[in-house]
Parts: C-alpha cells; sequence; structure tokens
C-alpha cells in the first residue's frame, strides 16, 4: 500500500511538472508601446498567432481560412498577462512619459480554450519534449565566408537570433564548436554536399536530434539575406528557401520549418 501512495504521488509529481512545461506552449510575448488597454487589445490577436505557431509548430497557421475568425475572439482566450519594462533601469527623458516606453506583453492562454481553438482549426497541440535542432549554417556576407559555430569569431548576434527563433517555436538549437564541425569534415564549399554518415557523426557528437543545414547569403540586387534550407536525414529530405529578408526573419523561417517537418515524425 505504501509502495502504490509513493508510486501514485510520484506519478501526480510528474503530470504537474509537465504540464508546467507545456504551459510555455500557450505562452507568448509581443512588443506594444505603454501599460494600458488600448495597446494591450490590438495586441492580443497577434500573441494568439505567435502562441497557435509554437502549440502546433506550424509556422502557416494564420493561412488557414478559419484562423482570422478565431483570432478575433481571442480575448476570451487569454488567461493572464505581463508586462516587462524593455527599457527597464533606464530613467524616463523628460519628453518621454511611460506611455511611450516599449513593453514585453506576455500572454499566458487558457489550454482548454487554446486546445478547442486548435481542433477548429484542425490542428493538434505538439506537446512534449522538441527535437533538438543542430544547426550547420555557412554564411557568405558582404566581407567573408564562415561557418557559423559556437565558439567563432564571427556571427554573435546570428547566434542570439537563431535563439529567438528557438524560443519562438520552442524548438532547442545546438551550436556545433569549430572542433566539432572539423571532425565531421564540415568546410567552408562542402555544405552542399556533406556525407550522410558524417552528418549522423555531428548530430551524436551534439546529441541532437534532428540536423538543419543551410547556407545563408547577402545579396545585393534583392537586396537581403537569401536562405535555403535543408533536413537531410529526414525522410524526403526536406528543403526550403527564403529571400529578401533579415537574418532574424531567416532564422524564424528555418526553425519554424523544420518545426513543422518535424512535429510529424513525433
Amino acid at each position: 500500500m505504501k509502495a502504490t501512495l509513493l508510486t501514485l504521488v510520484a506519478w501526480v509529481a510528474f503530470s504537474n511538472l509537465a504540464q508546467a512545461d507545456d504551459d510555455v506552449l500557450y505562452r507568448s510575448s509581443v512588443i506594444v508601446t505603454g501599460e494600458r488597454e488600448e495597446t494591450r487589445i490590438p495586441a492580443v490577436p497577434k500573441g494568439f498567432e505567435l502562441a497557435a505557431q509554437k502549440l502546433t509548430g506550424n509556422p502557416d497557421i494564420g493561412q488557414n481560412p478559419v484562423f482570422a475568425s478565431l483570432a478575433i475572439k481571442a480575448t476570451a482566450m487569454v488567461w493572464s498577462y505581463t508586462y516587462h519594462d524593455r527599457m527597464f533601469g533606464i530613467p524616463i527623458h523628460d519628453e518621454q512619459g511611460t506611455h511611450d516606453r516599449p513593453f514585453d506583453l506576455t500572454f499566458q492562454f487558457d489550454r482548454k480554450r487554446m486546445d478547442d481553438a486548435m481542433a477548429a482549426l484542425g490542428e493538434m497541440p505538439w506537446l512534449g519534449p522538441r527535437p533538438k535542432l543542430a544547426i550547420v549554417l555557412e554564411v557568405t556576407d558582404m566581407a567573408r565566408s564562415y561557418m557559423l559555430a559556437a565558439d567563432g569569431a564571427h556571427g554573435t548576434d546570428m547566434r542570439a537570433s537563431f535563439e529567438d527563433a528557438s524560443a519562438r517555436f520552442s524548438m532547442p538549437v545546438i551550436f556545433a564548436r569549430e572542433a566539432d564541425l572539423a571532425a565531421a569534415a564540415v568546410t567552408l564549399g562542402s555544405i552542399d554536399a556533406i556525407p550522410a554518415d558524417k552528418l549522423m557523426t555531428l548530430k551524436s557528437r551534439l546529441g541532437a536530434d534532428a540536423v538543419l543545414v543551410g547556407r545563408l547569403d547577402w545579396e545585393n540586387n534583392e537586396p537581403g539575406w537569401h536562405a535555403i534550407w535543408r533536413l537531410p536525414l529526414s525522410a524526403k529530405d526536406a528543403r526550403w528557401e527564403i529571400a529578401g529578408v533579415n537574418f532574424d526573419a531567416a532564422f524564424r523561417a528555418a526553425v519554424g520549418g523544420a518545426a513543422k517537418r518535424l512535429r510529424s515524425a513525433n
């Protein structure tokens, strides 16, 4: 009886922990001006879209014909909201009142109502741990070409941007160190022809569940970044691309596209 009780307590604790971990999937943040209803209420549909993308792993969910009708009623799905001053610690200027300060507005959506909304869209929540995504990326900007590595001299802003995209879709990303790339024979110019066994070696070395391979090139004629992404170890060697964007958008397309293609396999 005692052992049974301990097992029940452990199961309840695990269940509560799993639900708490999943709560982040029902959460999103947008930037607003000031802490007032006139800027908060119009931000709810965007917050709903971001939460729906994260919850389902589908970055294109806003294109669903039913989506707009749900988004305009999303205020009723908000369980709570909080503000964070993006200029915290910076004194208010004489010409700037609190109404003009930018805030991160975080919405926590009601689980049941969000689940019902996703069902109306023909979608299902993607709960539980997400696949860890190893990033293998060759970057060519206006001055140089380099591999984006965890310990590389270049790409600090890009790594931070990838982390933002990771949080947006709740998809963990892992950057290889330069030594990891060298051990897998991944070098400049080889990005389009990395043997599958080398990618498997890199995936195992990094403890990743999938490898996202990409090329990011600056194009003066677009202008902007042109990115080509692929999941070479996936069943269909999925490929997609985006052009004429900043690298934040390129990395959102990378992680969101990977989520969309990997969710069906989990």
